[in-house]
Order: structure tokens, then sequence, then C-alpha cells
């Protein structure tokens, strides 16, 4: 095997998405990795997509997705023989990956201690519904209800019931953080015997949210409804040929929209709209005519000229005939003898690499992994600084740089211009994804302040940017020059696109990725449109760029080679929406949205007594039963009762099911506050909050997910500037001319 974890070694017992992904991932990174199945084979293989539909656990689309380039190993650990053979494998393991229920590993002599007296240098990585500590512990749950106890069920028509996201992404993204987990406790010293890495999926998938907590706080604290929700304008609507998402993130994108339109009567309209009534009425009934008389690829291409977020709404189908993947390359042929399909490429790409430097001193191991790490942040929004937080929070030395011009957009994000000087100081969203950094503004567009930057840079171990392209190359910040600067540097960039191809420069957030990778298309009603998940692809970009990082980080231990990795955004959002285009490729099948069903349960969401609150459960399949008058049962029943009342019966009867929580109550699940996922910081401005932590626990590790509060625009300004030999005298020069400061421009 290539590639940056070259001669890691890893050994997986998995039988879900959530571990299998965790490992393919490190496969991808170059690990050798030796998946054990036991003499019935992986559940995932009876899962398919298969060929022409017929059953063959030997060609499973998703299978092969998942374990390319995995050795395999059939065992079954009750035999003695085949239990010796796998404790074999282990005891020369670097990593064991396991995603079974907690204790099942100590039912087969393989639990901690068992491990320590076997191999003390192994990292065990768990992955399990709520974790191996808690009251919820060994609680039932399945992929719905995980989703409704995380928030990702959500409300799309309000004479329906809240619906999930669909295709298994939400399995994936538990494995991508188990990755970023396992790779993050290699860091730390072995000396304490095995290091475990403790993943809940229902803190995975509630750490992808923007912060619903924080925002429920912040709107009860300003008189509002504590789950006001507003949908991104124009949102999913229909063309010609199919679907559209147009996503205004500013004001100027709604004013250029009503102009695309020939509506620029409806540009000061924009929170009305956004918010209901008749005047959203009003609008769509003539926006709609205009729309559906183009094509999603003229909508698109117009849309983008006029720099507004625009993207197509892909399924399996038309993914394959993007213009930026296929020029890119992404998809690739999979598949053997008399069957084939298309499946992404890995999530992360390396194109360049340094010429060798001597690698760096080995600093002896400490308590936090990424103690003496240099990281210059020059991200905006979500996505990057999503990856820097979590760098922060575990020891390295972030300096996040903004500017008195143009500070970090996501400052606005639940912030309002009516509540003073210091309004972009109280946006919850930002302050949730910029803790553990220090602050410095700097006017890139002058000599001075690019000079700083540059000098910073060359200090750096680690560069983060995920602006579009240009905007670092204009400033002189790509990776060819940092490399002039620092030569074992690594730089990681995120566009939302990808470096190359002919939707290089589109602009784009959340949304359009979720929505160009096919998010969005499996997201829904079966008879209703294509419905935007709540924007996760973000902090899911963040995670994968972890994994890649931390990948960099300990080849260039090993060799002293800095390097490149691209993190195109819309490849991350297709690698975790897998399934659709497998069984297109294969079978030239498009499924149809499932709404709140899943193969081999009969499940839903159910209305309850408690106004405007809902239960999800699932029960196993049962061929006699129709759904549909599964689902007129159940919801008569729930109907009736107290949503605590469903989900404390259900339980009692050994039933998954949990209440669909929404943020104003996310700060009130026992299993969080039994396993300490928030913790409490002091802003000098908006006063304490509980911020959420990381989704994983590493055992021994880092007490703490966090190590400081948000800080303030240009908080570090003199702290960081005194550290480069700055005087005061130029200091004072620096805030004159306005290349750092402390208060927005005009704000």
């Amino acid at each position: 095997m290539t590639g940056p974890l070259a001669g890691l070694h890893v050994v997986e017992l998995t039988t879900e998405i959530a571990g299998c992904y965790a490992a393919k991932l490190l496969v991808d990174l170059g690990a050798d990795v030796v998946k054990v199945e036991p003499p019935a084979g992986d559940p995932l293989r009876r899962w398919g997509p298969f060929p022409d539909g017929l059953r063959d656990p030997r060609r499973s689309g998703l299978f092969e997705y998942l374990n390319a380039g995995k050795r395999c190993a059939t065992l079954d650990v009750d035999q003695p023989g085949d239990a010796a053979a796998a404790r074999e494998l282990i005891a020369a393991a670097n990593v064991l990956v396991e995603d079974f229920a907690p204790g099942t590993l100590e039912g087969w002599g393989l639990g901690p201690d068992d491990l320590d007296r076997l191999n003390p240098n192994l990292v065990l990585l768990r992955i399990s519904a709520f974790g191996q500590t808690g009251p919820w512990r060994d609680r039932r749950a399945t992929p719905l209800t995980l989703q409704a106890a995380s928030g990702w069920i959500s409300a799309r028509d309000p004479e329906r019931p809240p619906v999930q996201v669909g295709a298994r992404i939400p399995e994936y993204v538990a494995g991508a953080y188990g990755a970023l987990g396992a790779l993050t406790a290699l860091r730390l010293p072995a000396a304490g015997g095995v290091r475990q890495v403790d993943v809940s999926q229902l803190e995975a998938l509630l750490s992808t949210l923007p912060y619903p907590m924080l925002m429920a706080e912040r709107m009860k604290s300003l008189g509002l409804p504590a789950n006001l929700r507003s949908a991104p304008m124009l949102g999913v609507v229909r063309a010609a040929d199919g679907w559209v998402g147009i996503n205004c993130l500013t004001g100027q994108h709604w004013l250029d929209v009503c102009a695309m339109l020939g509506l620029p009567e409806y540009g000061e309209q924009q929170i009305a709209i956004m918010l209901g009534g008749p005047e959203r009425d009003e609008f769509f009934a003539k926006a709609e005519p205009v729309l559906a008389g183009q094509t999603v690829a003229e909508i698109v291409e117009l849309g983008q000229a006029l720099r507004i977020p625009t993207s197509p709404v892909n399924d399996g189908a038309t993914v394959l005939d993007c213009p930026q993947y296929a020029e890119r390359g992404f998809f690739v042929g999979a598949g053997g003898p008399g069957w084939s399909f298309r499946r992404p490429g890995p999530a992360f790409r390396f194109p360049k690499v340094s010429a060798p430097q001597p690698p760096p001193a080995d600093t002896p191991p400490g308590p936090l992994p990424f103690a003496g790490l240099r990281v210059l942040d020059l991200t905006t929004f979500w996505a990057g600084a999503y990856l820097t937080c979590y760098l922060g929070a575990f020891g390295a030395d972030v300096i996040k740089v903004e500017s008195i011009q143009r500070p970090d957009g996501h400052r606005y994000s639940g912030a309002f211009a009516y509540e003073g000087d210091d309004w972009y100081e109280r946006s919850p969203i930002w302050q949730g994804t910029n803790l553990n950094k220090r602050d410095l503004t700097l006017d890139l567009t002058s000599d001075r302040g690019l000079g700083i930057a540059r000098r910073l840079a060359a200090r750096a171990d680690v560069v983060v940017e995920n602006f579009s392209p240009r905007v670092v190359e204009q400033f002189g910040l790509d990776y060819d020059s940092l490399v002039s600067l620092r030569p074992d540097v690594i730089a990681v960039r995120m566009p939302g696109y990808g470096l190359q191809g002919p939707w290089r420069d589109y602009v784009g957030w959340a949304l359009n990725f979720e929505q160009t990778a096919g998010m969005s298309a499996v997201t829904g009603y079966p008879d209703g449109p294509p419905c935007n998940p709540q924007g996760p692809a973000d902090p899911i970009v963040g995670v994968h760029a972890g994994v890649a990082l931390l990948a960099a980080l300990e080849h260039r231990r090993r060799t002293g080679e800095g390097r490149l990795i691209e993190i195109a955004q819309i490849e991350v959002a297709a690698c975790v929406t897998a399934e659709p285009v497998i069984e297109y490729s294969m079978n030239g099948v498009v499924a149809p949205r499932e709404g709140n069903r899943r193969r081999g349960y009969l499940q839903g969401v159910y209305p309850t007594s408690d106004e405007g609150c809902w239960v999800a459960l699932s029960v196993p399949d049962d061929p006699r039963v129709d759904h549909d008058v599964f689902d007129e049962m159940v919801a008569a029943w729930t109907r009736t009762r107290a949503a605590g009342d469903v989900v404390e019966l259900m339980r009692a009867q050994g039933i998954p099911a949990e209440r669909v929580v929404t943020g104003e109550g996310m700060y009130d699940i026992p299993q969080l506050q039994a396993r300490g996922y928030y913790e409490e910081f002091e802003h000098p401005i908006t006063g304490s909050h509980r911020y959420p932590g990381w989704p994983f626990r590493i055992t021994p590790g880092p007490p703490r997910h966090h190590r400081g509060v948000p800080p303030t625009l240009g908080q570090h300004n003199e702290e960081i500037l005194r550290d480069l030999g700055c005087s005061a005298d130029e200091l004072a020069a620096l805030r004159a001319e306005r290349v750092i400061g402390e208060r927005v421009l005009n704000a």
C-alpha cells in the first residue's frame, strides 16, 4: 500500500456502515486493513444494490464501495481456533475498529483489559449508538430513532410529519468521526495501555447541526420563539427538466435573484417572504413559471454568472453527468467480471508534495495530541473553521485571521444589527465554531497586512483555508507560495467545487454542495420535492479534512515532506451519499425518496397529544403487514398520548422509540449530561453558554473538549504581533492605517 498512512495496520470487526466507513477512510489513506467477517459474511453483503436485483452477496455494490482495498478474513470468534487467529491479527495491529453493541467485545474475551494484555499499544475505536457509558448506553436504537433523538428529523411540510435524511447518510457521519478520533488517539502516548476512542452516533449527528441549542437559547433571550426557523430562499425549485437549488445567503443575493427573475419589486420583501404569509405565495406564483421555462443547466449558469449560489439538485443519475465531477474524474469504475458500476472516489486529494526536509524533531507525546502544532486559520464560515476549532481544542496554537473591513461572514449568522455596536460579537453559530483560537485582524489587501500574514505562514505547520480558489491565489497564499516560505508546510484547501474543473470558481455553501452531491434528492416525502438537510455538509467536510490532515502530519513526521491537501466539498458530500449513484450506474434505477421508511423496518414519525411534538419508532418488518395500515394504526394510538409516555411504553416493550428533539430540548438529554458533551464558558459579551464538544471520548486522553472561549474580533492583535517583534509604534501605525483593529469598520 502507498499513501500517508502506509505502515498502519488496522483490524476491522464491523457489521454496519459506520465502522466500515471509518476503516475505509484509513484504507484510502494507505493503511492496511484486515476485515474480519463471520462465516455468514458481513450483513452489508446482503444489502445490495445487486446487478439486475438478483441477491448475490458476492456482488453487493455498497459492500464493494465500503471495502475496496481491504483484505478479508473469515473467522468465527466463538470457535477457539478462529478466536486465536483473530487475537493474532489484533496483536500485530495499531488500530482495532468495532461497531457492536456495548459489551459485545467483552463477551468474546476482547474487552479493553484483555486487549491490554494482548497489545498494550493498540488504539481501540468503538462506535455505538449512544456510547460506552451513560444511562442510555444499552438503549435500543435504529437509524431513524437516532435521527429523532439528535435533531436530524425536521419539519418540511406543516401538514405532514417531520422527515428524516435519506440514503443512510447519518451512518457515514459517525464513521468519519471515528476515523478522526482514532488518528487523534495515535498521537497520544501508549504507555498507559490500550487507548479507547468511544464514539457516540447520537453525539456525532448532533455535532453536525448548526448549534440549534445555542440558537434556541439566543432566540429566547430576544423574546422570539426558541425554534424559529426560516427557509433559505428560494430553496429547491422546479425547472423545466428537474430541480434546482437557489440558496441566497446575503441580501445582495436576494436582490440579484429578483433581478434574474424579472421581479425587482420584491427586492425589499426578503424577510417577509422567508417567514411565509401572503407575500411568499404571491412571489412564488410569479417566480415559478419563469423558472419552469428554463432548464437546470440554464438556471445554474445564469445564477452563477450573477454570483448567486445556484446548483443542480442531482440524483443518482444526473450526478454522473455533472460537469464538475466528470471533468475531475471523481466517480470511478468498480465491480468485477460480469458486473460493473460507478462509485465515489476518495474524499481527499494530495495533488502536490514538497521536497523532503529533515523530519521535525520528535517531541515526547503529551496529554494533548496537537501540542506544539502551529496553525494559520484563513477560513471563513463553517467547514474550515470547524477543523481548526478541533485542532485548537486539543492543543494546537490556532491564529484565526479576519479583518475589520471584512470579518468572518459567520459572525452575522444569528446576530442582528439593532443590538448595538458589538452586535457582530453575538452570533452563537460563530462562537460555537471558534472556540480554542486566538483572533488577529489583518487587511490582506494592504502590503503591510499581507506581509504579516506571510510571516505567520513561515512559522506555521499547517495553513487552512476554505475560500473559492482564486481568493488565496490573488493574495499569494496558495500552496506554491507557502512552500517558498516554509518548505514542509501542510496546506489544507477546502474549496466548494475543487481547485480545478469548469465549476472551479462557482460560489456556494453547504446547501449547494448537498444539492449537487445528491443529499437533497434522497431526502423528503416520496410524492414531494427534494428537501435540503439542515446544512450538515460543512462539519462533515471539516471532519474529513481533519482525517486527511492527521494522515499528512504522520507522513511528515516520518519523511519530512509537507503537502497540499485538497478537500472539494462536493466530493465529500458525494462520498457519504454513495448508494444512489451505485444503484443507478448498476441497474439504471433512481429509487424514489423513502420519507421516513427504510428497508427492514416498519417505522415512522407520529403525532402525540403534546402540541407540535412527534415521536419516531421502529419495529422489524413483517411482510404480512401493510405499511400504510401500520402508520394509520400507530398514529391513531400515539396522538392520544403524551410523547414521553409513548417513548417509555415502547421502550418497555423493547421497541426503539425517541421523541423528535428540537433545539430547545437538546440541553435536557440525560445521556449528553452524563457524558459531559457540553462545556460551559463565559463569553465576555454574551455571557455564559454551554457549548457542544466532540462526539467521542479518548481514554486515557484529554479530559476536556475545549480549551478556551471564542475570541472577540482582534482580541489577540497585540499578543500575536508583539510575538512577531512589532514595537508599540508599529502597532499604533498598523491600527491607524486600519491594517488591524478591534471593531468592524462602519459597523
